[in-house]
């Protein structure tokens, strides 16, 4: 479990780095997962510590976005106007050690110091990249728009052949032994991250400038163990987040990935489908309370991980809004072996989809399953309950939207499956509804809300939709607010509850209760409880 930073509300005020009361239990993965996640032939499975329960609980929203500085529990690097470090590049980055603190203090213009890490921090004892915000809570900019590669960074030569790819780069020194070295307990928070797009250019190790890959990140994680991105800002990059799994070696894989709070959008590059504003691959992965804005070209998010829950987000859709498919792991197949790498949880998000706005839009909202390899495809249930769909894609930008896409071309992993119960479907334009695309398996359960006139799928399709006992509320306007609450009057009001028909082992029934909403400007907030047992409103949110 990563750490939990205590920071005061008022910016200035030091606070010290706290580990959270949480669990902190590491347990030993089983070998194989099931027969729904065997490892493909000529593959190594191996084993991985994970922590023991998955997700981890809500963790509770500040009251506001502004950040002081930290103390760390080993050392603290102050960094701007009036600190000991005037700029980022005389920081130590590859020397930090577990409980080190770097506090960027707030300035007007931008840093623009493209640096590494490698730090191994601990459970208790993290290594945090603090922003600390003006008095108006605005966060400090770090832009590698013509960065300089940090002073240790050039002297070690550390990340030459990806220098290109990333304004902060998460990797391992020349010295380090690239199979077993793997940096982890990572934060970063509370900075606004930009400038790391084709197009843009720094000055690399040796002293050149050097333009940034299409493939380039605002953070880019050849491998990374508990890394927390919290409360940032992360725009007009290639991508805004990236975190790989190769798998060429046993121990070349992410792990607890959090992407909690934060604003991301704009991240890509129009006319390419590579890059997103996150993508992420990892043995375990958590998006909470972010707001997830289009990115040009390619998808809103993309994740290759394993046991994936998105929850309690504002989530614009672009090429697609959610795009979860197979590992790209190659001979060690440490993702596949997590037993919940089948499955992942989608719950409490507002969705939305418009042909007007300015990234684009989909056709196939939310994708499950695979898109490259079918044989390493995630071929067990998407649980998606709790969410408000809301498409605004007018007839004439395309005749059709489908919400869900299982697989490709008419292919789906054998027993992939969508599992939609509590949702809000709501068509606000004038064309064709199809809730599943060619392939795969879509069951309703319990009461959901859905457009007139909706069709299963492509007429003479193999996709099956099964709605056999669930309820399907039929409606073009479910009266919510411009922010998904439900009005007075609303149809989704008290109506029967339901969630996930079972869950899975290895994962934690109480920490995918839905019990909070997205608000905007805030992240996460209590969901309202409803006077009536068993009864819930329909959708992401509640209304008081």
């Amino acid at each position: 479990m990563t750490a939990s930073l205590a920071a005061s509300s008022k910016a200035g005020a030091p606070a010290k780095v706290q580990a959270s009361g949480a669990s902190q239990v590491v347990a030993s993965a089983s070998g194989s997962a099931s027969a729904a996640a065997s490892t493909p032939s000529g593959v190594t499975a191996v084993t991985a510590n994970v922590v023991a329960d998955w997700p981890p609980p809500v963790k509770p929203t500040p009251a506001t976005s502004c950040a002081g500085p930290l103390t760390g529990s080993h050392a603290t690097y102050n960094v701007g106007p009036g600190q000991k470090f005037t700029e980022l590049n005389d920081v130590p980055w590859l020397d930090l050690q577990a409980g080190d603190v770097v506090n960027i203090h707030y300035r007007p213009e931008p840093y623009r110091t493209k640096f590494g890490l490698r730090a191994q921090g601990t459970a208790d004892a993290p290594v945090v990249i603090n922003g600390v915000t003006s008095e108006t809570c605005v966060r400090p900019v770090i832009s590698g728009d013509k960065a300089v590669t940090a002073r240790d960074a050039r002297m070690t030569n550390f990340g030459k052949v990806i220098e290109d790819a990333g304004l902060i780069l998460i990797y391992t020194l020349p010295t380090d032994n690239r199979e077993t070295y793997t940096p982890r307990h990572i934060v970063i928070q509370n900075l606004k991250l930009t400038g790391a797009k084709l197009g843009n250019s720094f000055v690399n190790l040796a002293g050149d400038d050097q333009p940034f890959g299409r493939f380039s990140a605002a953070i880019y994680a050849v491998r990374v163990h508990d890394l927390t991105v919290e409360n940032c800002e992360i725009t007009g990059n290639g991508l805004g987040v990236f975190t790989n799994t190769k798998g060429d070696a046993p121990g070349e894989y992410s792990a607890n990935v959090i992407i909690r709070r934060n604003l991301l959008y704009y991240n890509g590059n129009p006319g390419s489908y590579t890059e997103h504003n996150l993508y992420v691959q990892a043995r375990r992965a958590l998006y909470e309370g972010n707001f997830i804005g289009q990115a040009y070209g390619g998808s809103s998010l993309k994740d290759r991980s394993s046991g994936t829950v998105i929850r309690y987000n504002k989530i614009l859709a672009s090429a697609r809004a959610l795009d979860l498919v197979e590992t790209e792991e190659e001979q060690f197949q440490v993702l596949q072996a997590d037993p919940l790498y089948p499955y992942a949880w989608v719950y409490g998000n507002l969705i939305i989809n418009d042909s007007s706005a300015p990234a684009g839009f989909s056709v196939n909202v939310v994708h499950w399953g695979f898109d490259n390899t079918i044989e390493r495809g995630r071929n067990g249930v998407l649980f998606f309950y709790h969410n408000t769909v809301v498409s605004r894609v007018a007839q004439k930008a395309f005749w059709y939207v489908v919400p869900f896409q299982i697989g490709r071309d008419g292919m789906a992993p054998e027993g992939a499956t969508v599992e939609a119960a509590a949702n809000v479907f709501w068509q606000q334009s004038d064309n064709e509804w199809r809730f599943l695309s060619q392939a795969g398996t879509l069951k309703f359960v319990g009461t959901n809300y859905v457009p007139t006139g909706w069709h299963p799928s492509k007429p003479g399709s193999p996709a099956d939709v099964q709605k056999k006992s669930a309820t399907m509320v039929v409606g073009n306007n479910p009266k919510l607010d411009a922010n998904g609450l439900p009005l007075p009057g609303s149809p989704v009001l008290n109506q029967p509850d339901a969630g996930p028909s079972f869950t899975p082992p290895g994962a934690i029934a109480e920490n995918l209760r839905v019990e909070h909403q997205y608000k905007t400007g805030v992240g996460i907030v209590p969901r309202p409880a409803s006077n009536k047992p068993g009864r819930a409103a329909l959708g992401a949110m509640a209304a008081p």
